[in-house]
C-alpha cells in the first residue's frame, strides 16, 4: 500500500511539473513565413585562376532559379567581384546581370535559367587592376545576387547556409578563385633520408600531384611503394610495413606559388613541419628537414638530374 502511494505522489507531482510548463510558442505557418529565391547550380567546370596564366584563366557555369513561383518571381541575376589578399578587401563592382528576359528554359524541369562564364582578365579589368596589382594566392571572389521583381535581393550575406553549397539545393550564391601558380614538381626522384632514429633510408619518392600545388609523396623502398609522407623513415623506425600501418591524413607537400612547404594533418591532427629546406648551386638536388609534434623527423636529399626550376623557393 505504501508503494501504491508513493507512484501517486510522483504522478501527481509529474502533474504540477506539466501543468506549470511554458505554454508552447505560436508556430509560424507556411503561408506567414518569407519566401525568397535561390539559383541552383547545373554545370560548373571548376575552372582555375592562375597568376602564372592570366590569358588561360576562366570558368563557366550554368543555374536555374527556384521560388515559390517556379522562378518567375525573378527579375533578374547579379554577380559582383571582388579582390581580398589577407584581411584586405576592395569594394564590390558589378561584372554582369542578367534579366529574366534573357534566361533559358531548363528542358527537364521547366525553371528559367541562366549561363556565365568569367575569364581572370575580365575581372581585374572590372575591378580596375593589372596583374601587377596581384599577388599569388590572393582571392578573386564573385558574389551572385537574385533579384526580385519586389526588389528584394538574396546572395551570400543573407542566404540560409543550409542553401549554399548543400547536395539538396546546390545554391550557388559565391566562387571563390585563389590566384594559384602551376605547380612542375611531378616526377619520380631518387632520395636518401637519414631518419630521427639514425636508420638512413634510400629509395625512389613520387611527387604525385592530386590538386593545384599539393603532391602526395609515393615513396618506393626495397620494391614496395607507400604513400608515406615520411619518405619511408616511419617504415625504418616504427615498422611500418603495409599502406594500412602508414599515418592516415592528407599531409602533402605543397607548391604555393613556388614556396615549397607540407600542408595537412594525420589523423590525429597533428602537423607535418618543413623546418629547412634548400638547393644545391646548380639544382640538381634539394634538401628537406621536416619534423613532426611526436619528435619524429628526417633529413632527406632529392635529386633531380634535370634540375629544379629556379623560381622554386622555401
Amino acid at each position: 500500500m505504501k508503494y501504491i502511494k508513493q507512484i501517486f505522489l510522483i504522478a501527481i507531482a509529474g502533474l504540477f511539473v506539466t501543468s506549470c510548463a511554458d505554454e508552447p510558442l505560436p508556430f509560424e505557418t507556411y503561408e506567414e513565413m518569407e519566401k525568397g529565391a535561390f539559383a541552383r547550380k547545373l554545370t560548373d567546370d571548376e575552372g582555375t585562376f592562375f597568376f602564372t596564366d592570366p590569358d588561360n584563366s576562366s570558368f563557366s557555369f550554368s543555374v536555374e532559379f527556384y521560388d515559390e513561383n517556379n522562378g518567375q518571381n525573378v527579375a533578374s541575376h547579379d554577380w559582383y567581384v571582388w579582390h581580398r589578399r589577407g584581411d584586405v578587401s576592395t569594394d564590390k563592382i558589378l561584372i554582369a546581370s542578367t534579366p529574366s528576359s534573357a534566361f533559358g528554359t531548363d528542358p527537364n524541369s521547366g525553371l528559367p535559367t541562366a549561363s556565365y562564364s568569367f575569364s581572370m582578365n575580365e575581372a581585374l579589368g572590372t575591378l580596375g587592376f593589372t596583374i601587377d596589382d596581384v599577388e599569388g594566392g590572393d582571392d578573386i571572389i564573385f558574389d551572385g545576387i537574385v533579384v526580385l521583381n519586389d526588389g528584394r535581393q538574396f546572395g551570400p550575406d543573407n542566404t540560409d547556409p543550409a542553401l549554399q553549397g548543400d547536395n539538396g539545393f546546390d545554391g550557388v550564391f559565391r566562387f571563390q578563385k585563389p590566384l594559384l601558380c602551376q605547380s612542375f614538381l611531378e616526377g619520380t626522384y631518387a632520395f636518401v633520408a637519414e631518419s630521427w632514429c639514425g636508420d638512413v633510408v634510400e629509395g625512389d619518392v613520387i611527387f604525385d600531384q592530386v590538386a593545384d600545388g599539393r603532391y602526395d609523396l609515393l615513396s618506393i623502398v626495397a620494391g614496395d611503394t607507400l604513400i608515406d609522407s615520411s619518405f619511408g623513415t616511419y617504415r625504418a623506425c616504427l615498422d611500418y610495413q603495409t599502406q594500412a600501418e602508414q599515418p592516415g591524413g592528407d599531409i602533402q607537400l605543397t607548391d604555393a606559388c613556388f614556396k615549397i612547404g607540407y600542408g595537412g594533418t594525420d589523423q590525429w591532427g597533428e602537423t607535418t613541419t618543413l623546418d629547412e629546406g634548400s638547393f644545391s648551386p646548380d639544382r640538381t638536388v634539394m634538401t628537406l628537414i621536416w619534423s613532426n609534434g611526436w619528435g619524429e623527423g628526417a633529413t632527406v636529399t632529392i635529386t633531380n638530374p634535370d634540375g629544379w626550376l629556379t623560381d622554386l623557393y622555401f
